[in-house]
């Protein structure tokens, strides 16, 4: 949408200006939506043109607010395509004329007519009629029938009529994704608000509207492209692929096709050259903010269009000009992770061949940041990436071209490594100690160190923190674990001023619930997650370096749990009068009271194709013959699942230094041990919950 220009005398165009022009259109775009108001304009513009009349009165609404009472207005001008928004508000008014683009549904050329009212007035008043524009789906009428409808029991459908995957999006669907995206762009920092979060993730099919709408900004031109509203598309779009990825690693077919087109549209983009060069980048790199899988041959393609959107020919000499795209690297960044994080931001087109070839490069240049780079490669997802990469080391192992914390880093994540990787690093480490390369000391980190971490939900995602702030600025680090898979992301800083620190993570702590907790947690926790990794070929990030750096995790090493161990340690820890069976059922009553209080195990539940397909032939009124399935199949199938979240949530509560979480440990630790022997699900009460919140889910047909 063009910027328009406010004519008020004496005053200049400010913040208010442009969200009364966002108002304006959506006014518009929600008239127009409907059809027949379009063809009855169109039907009506002849004779009005023909006529005397400067202005057609087309459409009047009243909104209720907290505020009042607020009056909209349309009025067609006389140009085919103008028109005029009026907005009556308590707190203040104004007018808007523009014109109206019918195939972009967008308003262009738009001016400030004419305000009144103050700029902050103009804007919490504004939003509140997004909002309530927004809510205006269904009329009465269409209320009544829809409650109706759900209110009839005589058909019973069942639960396998449900289409596969989600419909397609449908205009009004667009019209939400637009006003999302105009919010975003008013107010970057603040993201999209709950309800608007919410609603994107359980509308994944949203995601093609989202790339339609990102490259129809991308591609204006001049005065028509919004560099503001093109960054919250970009944003959109890295968090609806991330939506969509969920889905995928549920196992939902649909969620695969739908990456799999995102990733062909993409290469045909960069193939048509249609959007500028640095948004197709974005694109590209928001497959790797979501962490979308990407095949070696898809990569091959996205990288040949990538190269194909450059306004220059690519070089005969290949070599030469990916070692100057190092050296140009080299120059611009002042630490080892922040090579890495340049390489990542082209990790979707970059084949993993390439990857190998520049990790040899890396480790031969006259560059150290390079050089000290190359250990952060032996965390890379491919493992041929991380042999090659070893091999690269055992080529620079010399004191001149290894450095101390080099060899330090690859030591440390040699015991991050699955077995099959081991021997190529284990070689270089061999090579560099004989050459005479020292061992880095690792940083000491700071005495006064403060460690919390979240309660476990029900994807079996746990956010661990290292705080200090002793001083006027300290750390603020963080890993993500979802358990079962490994350490998923880090970040952290060392450098944080106090205030930011605190205010962090009073943020965090109102996003989930947080318990400070010991040292030896932490380290459990982060060695849990490693091995699991390990077990399954993986690796965890090259971030997890820095979090062990700055926490302490020196000897962090692959030490998964035994989760029957532990459960029967924490049971015969527990006093003899606590294992009986009286006690037992006073533990099971009491933590299904607190569970449920607690909104994070509204989380806890089985979802995807496996539990749609298990409940295909149910009616929807049969509740009871569906519980049966999800109680007596569905959840045994998870039972080791399951059975490692309550143990992990009995270590947390174990774990914590307030009091009222350590007692909640003796509620946790028999339902842990139930699940780790052999009590029918049934018998153990959570489990219950979990089963009718499965239940719920499959019913709402959410996705």
């Amino acid at each position: 949408m063009a910027k328009g220009k406010s004519d008020r005398a004496g005053g200049k165009p400010d913040a208010a200006d442009q969200v009364l022009l966002d108002l304006a259109g959506d006014i518009l775009s929600e008239y127009f939506f409907d059809p027949d108001h379009e063809d009855g304009y169109k039907a009506a513009i002849a004779a009005f043109r023909g006529g005397s009349q400067a202005v057609m009165d087309l459409a009047e609404m009243t909104i209720d607010l907290d505020d009042g009472e607020c009056e909209l207005s349309i009025d067609a001008l006389r140009t085919p395509t103008a028109f005029r928004v009026s907005i009556a508000h308590p707190k203040f008014t104004a007018t808007i004329e523009g014109l109206w683009d019918f195939d972009q549904e967008e308003l262009r050329k738009s001016k400030i007519v004419s305000r009144t009212g103050s700029a902050k007035a103009i804007i919490a008043g504004c939003d509140a009629v997004f909002e309530a524009i927004e809510a205006i789906d269904l009329d009465d009428e269409e209320i009544e029938d829809l409650f109706g409808a759900l209110d009839d029991e005589s058909e019973n459908p069942r639960i396998g009529d449900d289409p596969g995957e989600p419909p397609a999006a449908t205009a009004l669907d667009r019209g939400r994704v637009k006003a999302i995206a105009k919010k975003l762009a008013r107010n970057p920092e603040a993201g999209p608000n709950d309800e608007d979060a919410g609603w994107l993730e359980e509308m994944p099919q949203v995601l093609p509207v989202i790339v339609d709408l990102l490259i129809a900004e991308a591609a204006a031109v001049g005065k028509q492209r919004n560099d503001t509203l093109l960054e919250a598309y970009q944003d959109l779009l890295a968090q609806q692929l991330e939506f969509v990825r969920y889905r995928q690693d549920a196992g939902w077919d649909w969620a695969i096709r739908m990456l799999s087109d995102y990733q062909q549209r993409l290469i045909a983009l960069g193939e048509a050259k249609t959007i500028p060069r640095e948004d197709w980048f974005e694109m590209a790199a928001a497959m790797t903010h979501a962490r979308v899988p990407v095949s070696e041959d898809v990569k091959v393609a996205l990288a040949s269009a990538g190269l194909a959107l450059g306004d220059a020919e690519p070089t005969d000499d290949m070599v030469g000009t990916l070692r100057g795209f190092l050296d140009q690297m080299a120059g611009m960044a002042s630490s080892p992770e922040e090579v890495i994080e340049g390489l990542k931001s082209s990790a979707a087109m970059m084949p993993g061949d390439l990857r190998s070839f520049l990790a040899t490069e890396m480790a031969l240049s006259p560059h150290l940041v390079l050089r000290d780079a190359v250990p952060l490669m032996l965390l890379d997802a491919d493992p041929a990436v991380r042999r090659n990469a070893a091999l690269a080391l055992g080529q620079s192992a010399h004191p001149e071209t290894l450095s101390p914390a080099a060899l330090r880093r690859s030591i440390a994540v040699r015991n991050w490594l699955p077995p099959a990787d081991r021997p190529a690093l284990d070689s270089a480490i061999r090579k560099a100690r004989l050459a005479g390369v020292e061992i880095g000391s690792w940083p000491v980190p700071g005495a006064v160190q403060e460690f919390h971490a979240s309660m476990i939900d029900g994807s079996g995602a746990q956010s661990l923190l290292a705080v200090d702030r002793a001083g006027k600025k300290g750390v603020f680090a963080g890993l993500l674990i979802r358990h079962g898979e490994g350490v998923v992301d880090v970040w952290g800083d060392s450098d944080v001023p106090r205030r930011e620190i605190a205010t962090m993570l009073r943020e965090v702590k109102l996003q989930s619930t947080f318990a400070q907790v010991s040292r030896s947690y932490l380290d459990l926790m982060a060695q849990h997650a490693i091995g699991t990794a390990v077990e399954a070929g993986s690796v965890p990030p090259d971030g997890l370096l820095r979090f062990a750096e700055l926490a302490g995790g020196a000897d962090w090493k692959d030490r998964r749990l035994d989760i029957a161990a532990e459960a029967e340690r924490m049971w015969q820890d527990l006093a003899p009068d606590a294992r009986g069976a009286e006690a037992v059922a006073a533990a099971f009553t009491r933590g299904l009271t607190w569970m449920e209080d607690d909104r994070i195990i509204l989380s806890w539940f089985e979802d995807g194709p496996a539990v749609r397909d298990a409940l295909a032939g149910f009616a929807r009124n049969d509740r009871a013959g569906m519980m049966d399935v999800v109680l007596n199949r569905i959840l045994p199938a998870t039972r080791a699942r399951w059975a490692e979240r309550f143990v992990l949530m009995a270590m947390w509560c174990e774990g914590a230094i307030d009091p009222k979480y350590r007692k909640r440990a003796a509620d946790l630790i028999p339902v842990a041990r139930a699940l780790t022997g052999d009590v029918p699900i049934p018998e153990i009460p959570i489990m219950t919950v979990i089963a009718q919140q499965t239940l719920m889910a499959a019913v709402s047909g959410a996705w």
